[in-house]
């Protein structure tokens, strides 16, 4: 009898240790989820935490995580994917707990990528630039094209502008043209550098709601991959 009372205590002691594997990192994970997927304005968001005792996110730490994302947008614009991978990144419990906002203040390490499609790209470009869609985008991996049409002297010319999308900073991408054919004809450099100015635009993927900003641009057919990171 006596051993079995002498069970107790060491029960006690491992409930209390494993209880916030069991209960607390499920519900940071369903509250994080949810925070991620109204920042990235998705459906379709899963998110893991690893956390091998728990008791690390009552103190505001998450060893790891993995974010997996589909049907996103930022500032409007349609990403089909989002993967992100974090390390050792601290925020304020309570404020999560209390007022369900991610508050981080020190990250380690976030990798990632988001995948934006030719579609995705048109519809920004018919949106923000070219109203009239007598212009689409091409996504290449010698380069982005915008093609069509253009009026000049009452005539309508077919154009193929080719450039490369650039990192401008933080969040921001710049189209930059670096070669420019009318009517299949190249143009001599003076006239590419007049008629560069009216070809360059900027994609802007605005707030990401973890702190990552771009570090490179892959371009292939029909979509774009976007490298992201951060440390803080």
């Amino acid at each position: 009898m006596k051993r079995a009372w002498a069970v107790v205590p060491l029960f006690i002691v491992l409930v209390l240790l494993f209880l916030p594997k069991l209960f607390l990192v499920p519900s940071v994970t369903r509250e994080l989820e949810a925070e991620l997927a109204a920042g990235l304005h998705t459906e379709a968001l899963e998110l893991e935490i690893k956390a091998p005792w728990g008791w690390e996110l009552l103190l505001g730490r998450i060893p790891s995580l993995t974010l997996a994302a589909r049907d996103a947008s930022l500032e409007g614009v349609a990403v089909a994917q989002v993967a992100v991978e974090g390390e050792e990144i601290l925020f304020q419990p309570w404020t999560l707990f209390r007022q369900r906002e991610l508050v981080i203040t020190r990250i380690s390490k976030l990798t990632g990528s988001l995948t934006i499609t030719e579609d995705a790209l048109n519809e920004m470009f018919w949106r923000e630039v070219d109203p009239s869609r007598r212009l689409w985008l091409e996504v290449l991996p010698e380069g982005l094209a915008v093609v069509g049409t253009v009026g000049l002297w009452n005539m309508d010319l077919s154009i193929r502008v080719l450039g490369d999308v650039l990192v401008e900073s933080g969040s921001v991408l710049g189209f930059e043209v670096k070669e420019v054919a009318v009517q299949e004809a190249s143009l001599p450099p003076q006239l590419l550098e007049v008629l560069a100015g009216s070809f360059g635009f900027t994609l802007d993927l605005g707030e990401f709601p973890l702190p990552v900003e771009v570090r490179a641009v892959e371009l292939l057919d029909h979509e774009i991959k976007i490298q992201i990171g951060g440390q803080q």
